[in-house]
């Protein structure tokens, strides 16, 4: 099955490698291979149209609208963030990176899996916990699996975790998604609420600080006021404070009141 759906204002490889999702895979001979939920695909982009092609007949295009974002007009969130000089570089060299609408329990579990860790690693944690315990899929010999449910994972042994490379972070992982999956934590309730209970629902998980809380909230719960902080940003950030004292309030206080409600897309 092959769906098309059109794409302004939109780069592909922009939003795919920024560090916002990990399990896209860039093939040789172009397209990335990965999931839109359960459904195996390979997605090309040529100019402003976007090609999504798989076997699995429960993909819709507006799925694919939906997980690119392709529905929100990016032009004046651009232009309310388009503040000094640093950000309008980042814009131009940027142009049509989006913030993905991701399946939050699949955000919230990454983004636990991604502390104290390089991309790599992460993506190589990711991708074994989905063979481990996840459904299978493949398309045009490119074979994975969907990413495993929180009722799935709240039942894996923390020593099953930690031998897939989650070191530390098997129980924290392990105990969210029993919340999850017991229902003490509704994602779905938190699209509805605004970005600081969401933020406060995040960090009563295990393992779920201010960073992981706002990657949550910005990619998988669109909350765009989210600004996470780690080392990356500190160092970007310091050409705003240039000797000043940095701490994570004082910067998330800068973004909100320099950036405004889109301080996520900055």
């Amino acid at each position: 099955m092959r769906l098309q759906v059109a794409a302004p204002d939109f780069s592909l490889a922009h939003t795919l490698e920024c560090g916002q999702a990990f399990r896209w895979q860039a093939r040789p001979g172009g397209g990335y291979y990965g999931f839109l939920g359960a459904c195996a695909v390979k997605v090309t982009q040529d100019e402003a149209v976007l090609t999504v092609e798989t076997v699995d007949p429960r993909l819709s295009e507006h799925d694919i609208q939906a997980y690119f974002a392709l529905d929100v007009d990016l032009a004046p969130i651009l232009a309310s963030i388009d503040v000094d000089a640093q950000i309008h570089d980042a814009i131009g060299r940027f142009q049509g990176l989006r913030i993905l609408r991701q399946d939050p329990w699949e955000a919230l579990a990454s983004f636990i899996c991604s502390s104290y860790n390089n991309i790599k690693r992460i993506e190589g944690i990711i991708d074994r916990l989905a063979q481990a315990y996840g459904s299978p899929a493949s398309f045009n010999g490119y074979q994975g699996c969907a990413f495993p449910r929180p009722e799935v994972l709240a039942k894996v042994p923390e020593r099953r975790l930690r031998e897939l490379g989650l070191g530390f972070r098997a129980g924290y992982l392990r105990a969210t998604a029993r919340r999850v999956a017991e229902g003490k934590l509704s994602l779905e309730m938190l699209r509805r609420a605004d970005y600081p209970t969401t933020k406060a629902a995040l960090m009563r998980c295990e393992g779920v600080g201010e960073k992981v809380a706002d990657c949550v909230a910005l990619f998988g719960l669109q909350k765009y006021e989210a600004f996470p902080i780690d080392l990356w940003m500190e160092r970007a950030m310091r050409y705003y404070f240039r000797t000043a004292k940095m701490t994570p309030a004082r910067l998330h206080a800068f973004a909100q009141q320099h950036f405004g409600r889109y301080a996520g897309y900055a």
